[in-house]
This record gives structure tokens, sequence and C-alpha cells, in this order.
């Protein structure tokens, strides 16, 4: 084994530097430059590119798809079309019609589909002979405005609404499969890019984790039912096809007499008039375009030129019309200014419940959670911790409610909001109106061997939903399980909480649980604020970002998990012994083998927190000083984050994992130590590289034979 250190860094990016071969603004959150200007998502496809290629196919297997579930099902029509009078609905839907497709339209009107889009449906549906439906959401100015609270975005609210009413439709008339017409850049970034930060390209582990996805997603709303969603498959035509956008333009410019091309929308859309004024609240309060990942995996694919990418990605005018429809809807116009973090949330069970007092002054962050932010920095996606929780009974939502509403009002931590201004952040007590941090998950009709990939879909998206800014920080999903015990799954900010915070809210929650109605005295809980206003005033530690510029890492070989999503290596170790008599055996072994690295220890078992939820220690959080490449993190016995003889249990499973954050194993050795039924386990994580030399030096066995029967003393 030899030492080997990190790559010199390249400069750091400015906020107005642009990838030299895409153009992607270093605006876009995340986004990073090399030395000779190139960004790291152009850096992947260069080396990736023919894995991510390998999730498109041909007409041909797009033709083959759709008339075999269609078949299968005897359904009078092949596919329903989504169909929006824009120029890549119309022309999937010529494209349809030559292949010799039956084809039903569906058009969901938001109030504000261009004329010329919706008179575009009327005139090519009528000339081709195709049976064509409509549809409107009664509420839609209401979703417009909750997804543009909520994502800074009117799309995902128009998104939701067509899916869901679409999906409907085609399940009450039989149809198997929707068509959709996603663009490329936009199945690249809303489909993969998720499995494509974690290191998956293989389609055949991406295609059933999406099908999972989408039934969460609708589950999630509560608006279309789960032998709907099963029963209807969604196809984005673009997967199948891959013409460029002046393909497109060639094809309805020779259809000018039916297709005419809108001229009242924005840059980014042929269909719809309210798009700009969602793009502008996005990149006033996001400080970026929400076009501007799908657009630029547009040019890299080279389905568009860069100079008309930069002309669609720019900033739409505050225009009177644009005014009007948010004042139509109610949502303010942001003034242009310094833009917070983007984030997504969600919460669609709404109370009406009152806001607290006005929130207490901000307060600038405690070290503990500075190191959370630092080390949330360099791993991809909201750091939370999930668990999962078997309930003595049913699923009862009230139930679920009223407790995390209890919750919420007695824990200051729960409400916390942040903001960041002249690069200092700081936090905020939020309140407690408007929407509860609470979900429903059907899993009554599932298969038990489903549960884990379904729970694990469900953990990811929950990560997703969480917002520093905007919030949630808690979340909560009631798993329906029919007959048998309802579970409970939490995800948690690790900003929120650590270990010792944990089993407070566990405490407070099984108190909640057990009580009539939901109610019931808890144990005063402290300001938050107040005491984090004087740990704040202790001095922040500084330092490089871990695994960023500055970082040397020592020992085992640098690999490329930054690249490859990390594996699981589990060894048996038998009795428990303390997080100092594993971090000592590591050593010696890793000494034994010629190395000499130094091992992190963290001890999640050590401490209590003080009255109330919320971020103290250190415990889980990598300082921001170079580091060693190996860590230790120990967890003890989880059941002892539940309080004695508590009314909820418990569920270890591999779809929910309290141990493993985002990134874990991604550009360290991470090994985490936890008990279960008195037997130490030890998971090993990291990259595919690093996995093969550990095997071959044979270390978690070797760990595992030095530490098995010891128990050393004050073993947890």
């Amino acid at each position: 084994m030899t030492t080997q250190l990190a790559p010199q860094p390249a400069p750091a990016a400015t906020d107005t530097q642009a990838c030299d071969r895409c153009g992607i603004s270093a605006r876009y959150p995340g986004i990073a430059f090399d030395a000779a200007g190139v960004c790291d998502l152009c850096a992947m496809y260069e080396a990736k590119g023919q894995d991510i290629l390998s999730y498109f196919g041909d007409v041909d297997a797009f033709v083959r798809i759709v008339r075999a579930r269609a078949e299968e099902r005897g359904s009078r029509y092949d596919c329903l079309l989504l169909y929006s009078g824009g120029k890549d609905s119309s022309y999937v839907l010529y494209r349809l019609i030559e292949l010799g497709l039956r084809v039903r339209t569906f058009t969901f009107d938001n109030g504000f589909i261009s004329k010329t889009a919706l008179r575009n449906v009327e005139t090519i549906t009528s000339e081709l002979g195709i049976e064509h439906v409509t549809a409107t959401h009664a509420d839609q100015n209401k979703v417009f405005l909750q997804s543009l609270q909520q994502h800074k975005s009117v799309c995902n609210g128009c998104f939701r609404s067509l899916l869901d009413l679409s999906t409907q439709h085609a399940h009450d008339l039989g149809i198997p499969t929707i068509v959709t017409g996603l663009s490329r850049g936009q199945i690249m970034d809303e489909r993969l890019s998720w499995f494509h930060g974690q290191g998956i390209f293989d389609p055949a582990e991406i295609e059933p984790r999406l099908k999972a996805g989408r039934s969460v997603y609708h589950q999630s709303g509560g608006a279309v039912g789960a032998e709907a969603v099963d029963s209807v498959e969604v196809v984005d035509y673009y997967r199948y096809s891959d013409v460029t956008k002046d393909g497109i333009r060639a094809l309805l410019k020779s259809r000018s007499d039916l297709w005419s091309q809108p001229g009242d929308t924005g840059f980014c859309s042929s269909n719809c008039m309210i798009n700009d004024a969602g793009v502008l609240v996005h990149t006033r309060e996001r400080g970026f375009h929400n076009y501007e990942a799908p657009t630029r995996w547009e040019v890299r694919l080279g389905h568009l030129e860069r100079t008309e990418a930069d002309e669609e990605l720019r900033e739409p005018a505050a225009t009177p019309r644009v005014r009007k429809m948010l004042l139509q809807i109610g949502y303010p116009l942001p003034e242009a200014g310094v833009p917070v973090i983007p984030a997504e949330s969600s919460g669609p069970e709404r109370t009406a419940v009152a806001p607290l007092p006005p929130a207490r002054p901000e307060v600038a962050l405690t070290p503990a959670q500075h190191e959370v932010l630092v080390r949330g920095a360099s791993l991809p996606g909201p750091q939370g911790r999930a668990l999962l929780l078997e309930t003595d009974g049913g699923a009862d939502s009230g139930r679920v409610r009223r407790a995390a509403l209890q919750l919420l009002l007695h824990h200051e931590a729960l409400r916390l909001r942040f903001t960041r201004q002249d690069g200092a952040w700081r936090q905020y007590d939020a309140g407690v109106a408007g929407a509860l941090p609470v979900l429903r998950l059907d899993l009554s009709d599932r298969e038990p061997s489903r549960e884990p990939d379904l729970l694990r879909t469900a953990v990811e998206r929950m990560r997703s939903r969480l917002s520093l800014t905007d919030g949630p920080l808690l979340q909560i999903a009631l798993v329906d399980r029919g007959s048998r015990p309802a579970r409970l799954l939490l995800v948690v900010h690790e900003l929120l909480a650590d270990t010792a915070s944990w089993r407070v809210l566990l405490r407070d929650l099984c108190t909640l649980w057990a009580a009539p109605q939901g109610r019931a005295q808890l144990p005063a809980a402290a300001s938050y604020l107040e005491q984090a206003a004087a740990l704040a005033a202790e001095p922040v530690p500084g330092g490089p970002v871990p695994g960023g510029p500055g970082s040397e890492r020592a020992g085992l070989p640098a690999g490329s998990s930054d690249v490859e999503a990390p594996v699981r290596i589990r060894t048996r170790c038998g009795a428990p012994v303390a997080a100092a008599e594993v971090a000592r055996a590591l050593s010696e072994v890793l000494a034994a083998l010629g190395d000499t690295p130094e091992v992190d220890v963290v001890d999640h078992t050590a401490g209590d927190a003080p009255a109330g939820v919320g971020r103290w220690s250190l415990a889980g959080v990598a300082t921001s000083g170079a580091k060693a490449l190996v860590r230790y993190e120990h967890f003890g016995d989880l059941a002892g984050l539940l309080p004695p003889r508590a009314p909820l249990a418990l569920v270890e499973t591999d779809g929910v994992d309290f141990t493993v954050l985002p990134g874990t194993g991604r550009d360290t050795v991470t090994v985490n130590g936890v008990v279960r039924e008195g037997t130490l386990y030890l998971d090993w994580w990291c990259g595919p590289s690093r996995q093969n030399r550990l095997l071959a030096a044979a270390l978690p066995e070797r760990l595992a034979r030095r530490l098995a029967g010891s128990a050393g003393p004050g073993a947890r």
C-alpha cells in the first residue's frame, strides 16, 4: 500500500465563469471547472459518454415497446401522447402517425397556454383524425402559487397536474402507454442526473428505480391511485429519437400549413406563456436559470448550438404581462438582488395552524453547524439521515400529523431556516404556518419483497426535498402497508440534529404516539437559538473543504470514487467493543500491512443533547482541515435511539440506513460500526477500485478476526 497525494486543484470559479464547451454558468449549483475551464459535467460526458448513451435507443425499439404493450392489453389505442401544441410535441405527433401507431392526444390547459398553441392542437388533431381531449385543473392557480413558493418555478406544479390527470385518463381508457415530448436534455437532467451523480449508468438498474420513483411521486400527491400508476407506463419519445432541434424545425416547416410558431411565449417554451414568470422568479430567487441544466445538455449532446442556448437562457424581462400573471396567482414579483441557495421542498398536507409570534432575530451558525455545511459542500445531495420505525397499528394519518405538529411547536430547531448574506450563513425561527412535513406512502397492495426498493426511492426523494432556505428540514412519511403494521419513515437534515438530539426527538415522538389524541406534556425544551447564539461566539474552524483544494489524501490509492458509486463490504466482528478499540485495531492492521494512515474516529454514541433538539456536537461531522483517508464512525446499537418500552420499534432494512449519508465512501474509506442483536458489524464503504484493493489485502477480514471475541471496557 502506498501513499498518493491529491492532484492540484483548478482555480476557483467565479460567478461570471462559463464552461468553454457547453457554456454552463458557474452560478449553477455544484458546478466545478478544471484548469482548462471545462465543467465537470462535460468532463463526465467525455469520460462516460458511451455508458450514458447506452440508456437511449432507436425508433424501432420505441415502436416495438409501445405496440407490444397495447397488444398485451388489448387496447384500441397504442398510446396517449401528451400534446401541448408546441414544437417538440407536434413533431412527436407527426412521427407517431408516420410510424403507423394508433394515437390519442391529451392536452393540459393550465390557463396560460398560448392561443396559437391551442389552435395548433385543434387544427392538427382534426386534420389527422386524432381523438383528442383537453383537461384543466380547477385550482391550478393555487397549484402554481404553491409551486412558486416551494420550487421557485411554475413547471413543477404544472407537470404534477399534467401527469396526474393524464395517468388517470389513460387508465380509465385502458391505454397502457403515455408518450411524452421531453427533450433529451430534459431526460438527462430530470431522469438521469441523480443516477449519474451516484456513478450509476446501467439502464437495467436505472429503469426499475425510475418506475418506483414515479410510483412514490404520484402517491405523495395522493391524486392518483396505485392501480392507475401501475397500469400505465410513461415513455419518452426522444429517448428513442436522436433528432436535433434543426431536424424538428425542418419537419414542422414542411407542415407550415398546419403548424404555427407561437409568438407570445418565452425563450424556453413554444406553448406556455407563464413560463417566463416562473423563469424570472427562479433566476432572481435561486440565482440561476431553471432551464440551465437541460439546455446545456442539449449542447453537449450536439442537439443545440451553444450560441442558441445562450440566447434561450437569457433572463426574461419583468414585463407588464409577467407582472400581471404573477399578480393573478398571488405571488409577489421578487426584486433583483442577491439570490438564495437553490433547493427543493415539499409539503402536500397543509394545516390552518396559526403562525408563531414574530421570528427571533437571526443568529450565526454554531461551529458544529458550520462544519456540516463545509462537509456538505463537497458531497452530493442534501445531507439527511433516515430512520424507519414500525408502529403498533394501522396507518393513521391524523395521528402522524398531530405528532408532527406538536414536535414542531415544541422544538425550535425543527422550525429553523437559513439565509446567507455577504457570504455568511445565519439562522432564524420561521414558525410553523403552512405545510406540515408529512407525506403518505401507500404500499398496501405491494409485495413485501418490493418494499426495500420503494423505501430506498422514497428516502432519495424525501432527501431531495429538504431545503435549508425554504424548509422543511424534517420529513415524516406514513407507510401504509395494508393489514400489516404501518411504519414511519423519518428523514432529518444533518445540519439539524446530531445523534444525541435524535434520541430526544424520538423520545418525544414516542411520548406523543402513546398519548391520547397525540397530546402530552413533553420535557421542557430551551430555545435552541438562544443557546446557539452563545456557541456561535466561539471561533469557527477554518481550512479547506474536505476533499476539495488543499486536502491531501494519505493511505489507500485515490481511485475513482468521485465518479463511481460507493460499494459496501459487510463483516461480522463478534462481541461489541468501544469505538477507540476498533480504531486502534484498524491502525494496527494497517501498520501490519506496511501502511500507517491516520484514522479519523467519530463516536456517535457519546454525549447527551442539552434540553431540546439541535445540532450541538461535532459527532458525525468531518473537520475542515486535512483529514485521513480512513474514517471510522461508531454508532453502537441503534435500538438505543429509542427510549425503554417505546411504542415504536426500529426496523433495519437495506432500503433505509441511518448510518449512511449521501456521499458516504465517495472520497474516503468509511467504516461504520453498528451493533445488531449483541454483535458488532462493520460496513466498509468505498469506491469499486478501492474495494478491489481492500479485498486483495483481506483488510476487512483481518480486522474482523482481530476484533472477534474482544469486548473492551466501555463497549456500547
